[in-house]
């Protein structure tokens, strides 16, 4: 049987994976794009992550970022002794790492943040250790500041429900590691397939052909948990909102966009429903939601239009390494392949390659001509393929710090590039594409 702990891997070591949707400038840009006012990232401000695990994230974080102070706190301490040793060796003093399940960690913690993010963690802890989730954030988070929490959710995830529960029920009758179980559960998995067993289910069918393809060890984080719990979006929203915070949208750029995320024949439906929770349940179904990435706000206050619009246009735009210089795009979304005409994308394309433009002088490119709101869809567009990303707006980051973090991504052979400018890191196109898990 595999090594556990409150019913979760511990055994092997999670993978490190950067998520471009947790960092600071993202959090803070896509939230006044819904007309919002956030925490003032050109001044100091403060940030938690709940479930660190190798701190990968906030790494790149504290490195790119030097007027934040960051805090990762995990209950495994394998991932914690790798963090502290990483932040040490890159001189980091503005990150630190706290070893403590949520339940401590929200009964001791006496700090304030402006950001609190969790990746990876939700759908995989029981019900009790969620609520401990959000009695930290309640306790922890600003007023105005941003939450952005990661799940599971139906109808996407709900067929590889069962495969889940016979993974994890196989893995306690084993007695290997749990990438051996995991293998083995897979090999079980594929004769099935060949048996004809999922001959009804051939979306299931295709998911389990590209579990083949990924990393062991992240699948026994994934799947071999004794807690995998998917949910109705509605439901964790309710949840959210008895710990005050309230639910603004999707923090995944693509989702933002109903006119292209919602299939258009669904659309008109959903814009006519009255009621948020049945709205929000629609788009779960019309998308065929299997994961969300929802940013929640404590005590949110809205801009008047006339800031929201004087804000997005003060925003800076960069083009991120390997991103085309030119041309259309097509998009390949949950919902099937998108075009991105070129007579639109390619002269956003095109002045960025010559170097970061404000969102105004975007505007005035003459296929937009004024049309803000267009030029948004583009860019959220191309920030979701991770062509395109904001720039942070305190300057630049320390040097050292920017070509330590790249010596150390270099040397751990992380998939990953930092871009110390925009605060964040673009992943590598292959991995992007051969890593579609569920975290």
């Amino acid at each position: 049987m595999s090594a556990k702990q409150s019913g979760y891997v511990t055994d092997v070591t999670y993978p490190a994976h950067f998520h471009k949707e947790i960092q600071p400038v993202w959090l803070a840009t896509v939230a006044t794009l819904k007309g919002l006012q956030v925490p003032d990232i050109a001044q100091g401000y403060s940030y938690c992550e709940l479930g660190c695990g190798l701190g990968v994230n906030l790494l790149v974080a504290a490195a790119c970022n030097p007027l934040g102070e960051f805090v990762g706190v995990d209950f495994n301490a394998q991932h914690i002794a790798f963090a502290r040793q990483s932040a040490e060796a890159l001189g980091l003093k503005n990150l630190r790492f706290i070893q403590a399940d949520f339940a401590e960690f929200a009964q001791s913690n006496a700090l304030f943040f402006d950001f609190m993010v969790s990746h990876g963690v939700w759908s995989w802890i029981p019900a009790s250790t969620q609520q401990q989730v959000l009695k930290a954030v309640q306790r922890g988070l600003k007023p105005k500041g941003l939450f952005y929490l990661h799940y599971m959710c139906h109808p996407g995830s709900t067929q590889m429900m069962p495969v889940q529960k016979l993974l994890n029920e196989l893995a306690h009758s084993l007695s290997g590691t749990s990438e051996q179980n995991m293998g083995a559960g897979l090999d079980l998995l594929t004769r099935l397939d060949l048996a004809g067993v999922f001959h009804d289910q051939p979306t299931l069918s295709a998911s389990l052909t590209q579990l083949q393809k990924m990393n062991k060890a992240y699948l026994a984080h994934d799947l071999l948990s004794d807690h995998w719990n998917p949910q109705h979006s509605v439901d964790v929203h309710r949840m959210a909102a008895q710990f005050g915070l309230t639910y603004l949208d999707s923090a995944n750029a693509f989702e933002m966009i109903e006119a292209l995320s919602i299939p258009q024949s669904a659309q008109a439906l959903i814009a006519n429903v009255s009621s948020p929770a049945v709205r929000e349940t629609l788009k779960d179904l019309a998308r065929s939601q299997r994961q969300r990435q929802d940013l929640f706000q404590k005590q949110p206050q809205a801009l008047t239009a006339e800031v929201c619009v004087q804000r997005i246009s003060q925003m800076v735009f960069e083009l991120m390494p390997a991103a085309p210089h030119s041309g259309g795009q097509v998009f390949r979304t949950p919902i099937g392949d998108i075009d991105g005409p070129a007579e639109l994308l390619s002269p956003v394309l095109q002045r960025l390659a010559q170097g970061p433009a404000q969102v105004a002088e975007l505007c005035r490119l003459p296929v937009y001509a004024g049309n803000l709101p267009q030029l948004m869809q583009s860019l959220l567009l191309l920030m979701w393929r991770g062509h395109v990303h904001p720039q942070r707006p305190d300057g630049p980051a320390n040097p050292v710090e920017a070509g330590a973090l790249r010596s150390w991504i270099k040397q751990h052979d992380l998939k990953i590039e930092a871009v110390p400018s925009c605060g964040t890191a673009v992943v590598d196109e292959a991995v992007r594409n051969v890593q579609p898990g569920s975290r």
